[in-house]
């Protein structure tokens, strides 16, 4: 069975938006960082983000090929987007790494969100389990990542 109401279309649009938010955040971040260790931080941030382009056009295939071509307009992505960005914002998360850290938190909620609702629904395919399960994953390595930039030195 495949994912078709319009609650799991809307599920996995917002999720969609998420990741490009974080990944418009990541890359901004790129040409950001600072100070002594800047060289390294702007790769962590080029990894972090390169990493993001490929979820999101998995994601944004997946939506597609589950409820058609209308449900990736960019308008209402976008602009879904960039209410995340501007709540980060008006939050004064000003600290890139902090920042950074707070999406990807963020996302792990959303992503656990998304999977249980659709799972309730019984409408859970084992390419779209698989799919969250290893978007999961992989920004577990982002979260463990930026918790080791913001520990503080020995």
């Amino acid at each position: 069975m495949e994912p078709t109401t319009s609650g799991n279309q809307s599920l996995l649009v917002q999720l969609l938006s998420i990741l490009r938010a974080i990944h418009w955040s990541h890359w901004t971040a790129h040409w950001q960082v600072k100070g002594t260790p800047s060289y390294g931080d702007h790769l962590l941030f080029e990894r972090l983000y390169t990493g993001l382009a490929g979820e999101i056009d998995g994601l944004a295939e997946k939506i597609v090929a589950y409820f058609g071509v209308e449900a990736v307009a960019a308008e209402p992505s976008i602009g879904t987007a960039h209410q995340f960005i501007a709540a980060y914002d008006k939050a004064g998360d000003t600290d890139v790494y902090l920042r950074a850290l707070k999406m990807e938190l963020h996302l792990q909620n959303a992503l656990k969100r998304v999977y249980d609702q659709i799972e309730a629904s019984g409408e859970m395919t084992l390419g779209l389990d698989d799919f969250l399960m290893a978007l999961a994953n992989a920004h577990e390595t982002n979260i463990y990542l930026l918790r080791q930039r913001l520990r503080p030195s020995i």
